[in-house]
């Protein structure tokens, strides 16, 4: 091991660092106000600070590096900015917190799917992974189409053949982690939440290992599908009738048998697998 190699590693790491030298801006103290609705002094109370902390920055005083990177880092990571508020919602009036969690809610659920995303983990109590949730999430809709002909979400799904069928949603997750939210759950149908439990109770019986290959097989069949190859989506009516013949092929009849569809199919790829050996 020489000095050379020493310095050049050590210089690769600190490039790897964030530069976090560079004090919270003004700009960006203003955009953590507005995009969690909360006041300057309610929010110096929410982080434990001098009451006219942060009306201070705002004024030009310069924050300690330990409180920049903390506003930093709870502007940009909103699930973040949810825990400090949970926990420290005692040093807010009721108005202040009930405005800011609401905020901090619409900015981490701003469409279905993350809604959607959310119903999993809170049921599955937040023990489950970001690639796990892809492998439920693409069939919430293949059966969604499949049994009542319409989407559950909007988002379209990548024809990839690996693990994240909906990317957003995974960076999401990989970059803001995966905690229980209060969330309303009521944009969700019964018929929705029907379908949403039926997929997770007859899946979850397997492990990550077995639905990632499930899903690898499945999205490349699904992909080579498609009429043009270059597409980079797997269109809704593709997989409507893909499912759809599936609930014929196997029998399916009702949302209360679709655990029957992974007992099946991995059935059928391990049968596959071990005579491809």
């Amino acid at each position: 091991f020489s000095v050379r190699e020493g310095k050049g590693k050590k210089r690769m790491e600190n490039e790897l660092l964030p530069d976090i030298h560079v004090a919270v801006s003004v700009d960006e103290i203003q955009q953590i106000i507005t995009n969690y609705k909360i006041g300057k002094k309610p929010l110096a109370r929410l982080l434990g600070w001098g009451e006219t902390t942060i009306i201070r920055y705002l004024e030009g005083d310069a924050p300690t590096t330990e409180y920049s990177d903390k506003l930093r880092a709870i502007l940009g990571n909103p699930t973040y900015y949810y825990s400090i508020l949970m926990r420290n919602k005692g040093n807010l009036t009721n108005v202040a917190f009930r405005k800011s969690k609401k905020a901090v809610l619409e900015r981490l659920m701003q469409s279905k799917i993350d809604i959607v995303a959310q119903y999993i983990i809170n049921l599955k109590d937040s023990e489950i992974s970001a690639g796990y949730i892809q492998v439920l999430l693409f069939y919430i809709q293949a059966f969604s189409l499949a049994f009542h002909g319409k989407e559950i979400f909007e988002d379209e799904c990548f024809a990839i053949g690996n693990s994240s069928p909906y990317p957003n949603v995974y960076e999401n997750m990989k970059k803001y982690g995966m905690v229980k939210l209060e969330i309303d759950d009521s944009v969700l149908s019964e018929e929705e939440k029907e379908l949403i439990d039926a997929v997770i109770e007859g899946f979850t019986w397997y492990g990550p290992k077995a639905l990632f290959a499930l899903l690898d097989r499945e999205s490349k069949v699904l992909s080579d599908s498609v009429e043009n190859r270059s597409n980079k989506y797997i269109s809704k009516d593709v997989l409507k009738n893909y499912y759809k013949e599936a609930l014929i092929q196997y029998n399916i009849s009702n949302i209360k048998e679709i655990g029957r569809y992974p007992d099946i199919t991995l059935s059928e790829l391990r049968r596959d697998m071990i005579y491809a050996i």
